[in-house]
């Protein structure tokens, strides 16, 4: 629950004498409204409301009426039917006009007539409810309708939350994170029907999480990593350079592509659970959990020798055992899998970038915020889903558990460079 020093001071301030004074205008029946209901009454006042500010804006413009100005250079124009949009619908109200003095005079276009009519608003809270689990078919259902209120059926909510969702597409394929330094980069596939989409998310100096971007394929191949790699570099948030970290879940597609954009200039660190699971799917149910116990004692060894002999020591014993294949399966790549024990990196943050973690944890927060979505007829439609749903996700992200070792880990990536804190 927020402080309440840290609530929106409400922008309406009317004193008690001037509240009366309206009331008495208004000529407001009290027993009505409690017999008829009060909401139906509060629409009407909203609609009310809305007309005053448009009425206010006019006065502004042209004077008070009857009221005799020297030089006029605006007048009344009487008024027509016109909307705005309150309570997410399309409201009718009555619209003044006004229009500039002289025989050739145009109508002035009203400010607050603009902002009223503004669709992002709508467009807006579409998203946002389809994001949150809604379906088209029941945004109709959460809304109190206004009277005569229009633009709450399917196709519409629908056709709001596409544009809206457009443009949430377009800043993330497009965006600029201006001059931060992203240390650790997480790269795994997250699948949308049969499309897969390789993402990469990126931790910053100060331990901040972002999500870059995405390449859309079928697999987690090279060809598509390395666009996904290139595209990073042209918009400056990677350095060809290299000086990264890259957390990885060992797929050779992904590990190709980074030795080919980067060659021996970044580190790779491979998935600790993903390794786990790969050898454990090779041994018998009643030797795992052991072999999961020796597993932990050994990666939790602080130095790179004392990890390195342990795995090796573990990976005898799976070959005296008979277990040859789960034995080869522990070797593979081994030396990516202690990174972090050889930049020298433990505690917490080692325990934070052992792991693609990280990344799979945004992927969840995506799947549950499109679960809704039965059907999937384009590519451009997943892409803008998928967007969406990850800049949500983004927001709710917190600094890498470790982050005050980040100077450290910045300085055993880049050691001829001078690291500021």
């Amino acid at each position: 629950m927020s402080r309440s020093s840290t609530k929106r001071q409400s922008s309406v301030k009317v004193s008690n004498v001037r509240k009366e004074q309206i009331a008495e205008l208004l000529d407001i029946d009290l027993k009505a409204i409690l017999e008829t209901g009060i909401r139906e009454h509060l629409h009407d006042m909203l609609k009310l409301f809305a007309e005053m500010l448009l009425s206010q804006e006019v006065g502004q413009l042209v004077g008070r009426r009857s009221e005799r100005i020297e030089g006029r250079t605006a007048s009344r124009w009487g008024s027509q039917p016109g909307f705005a949009n309150l309570l997410e619908q399309k409201v009718t109200i009555d619209k003044p006009r006004a229009r500039t003095a002289g025989k050739n005079g145009s109508e002035i276009n009203l400010q607050m007539y603009d902002a009223l009519t503004d669709p992002s608003f709508l467009n807006e809270q579409a998203g946002a409810k389809l994001l949150a689990g809604l379906s088209t078919r029941n945004v109709s259902k959460t809304l109190e309708t206004i009277l005569d209120g229009r633009g709450i059926g399917r196709q519409t909510i629908s056709n709001r939350s596409i544009k809206q969702m457009a443009e949430q597409l377009e800043l993330f394929k497009n965006r600029s994170f201006g001059k931060l330094d992203f240390v650790v980069i997480f790269i795994d596939g997250v699948g949308l029907a049969e499309r897969l989409f390789v993402t990469a998310v990126g931790v910053d100096k100060t331990g901040a999480k972002h999500v870059l971007g995405f390449e859309q394929g079928s697999t987690e191949s090279s060809h598509i990593c390395r666009n996904l790699l290139s595209n990073l570099i042209e918009r400056g948030i990677l350095n060809p350079d290299g000086g990264h970290l890259f957390a990885v879940d060992g797929g050779k597609g992904l590990r190709k592509a980074i030795h080919d954009v980067f060659g021996k200039t970044v580190a790779v660190q491979r998935c600790v659970q993903h390794k786990k699971r790969n050898v454990v799917a090779k041994l018998p149910q009643h030797v795992q959990k052991t072999f999961l116990g020796k597993f932990a004692a050994a990666y939790s060894k602080k130095t790179f020798t004392g990890a390195q002999n342990a795995f090796e020591k573990l990976r005898r014993e799976l070959e005296m055992a008979g277990y040859s294949s789960a034995a080869s399966s522990l070797l593979e790549g081994n030396q990516e899998l202690l990174t972090l024990h050889r930049l020298k990196i433990d505690g917490m943050l080692r325990k934070s970038l052992c792991t693609t973690n990280t990344i799979e944890s945004i992927f969840s927060n995506a799947r549950y915020q499109t679960r809704n979505v039965k059907r999937w007829r384009k590519e451009e439609q997943m892409e803008r889903w998928l967007a969406a749903s990850l800049l949500k996700a983004e927001k709710s992200l917190r600094r890498v558990p470790g982050y005050t070792q980040m100077p450290k880990l910045i300085a055993a990536l880049r050691p001829d460079k001078e690291v500021k804190a």
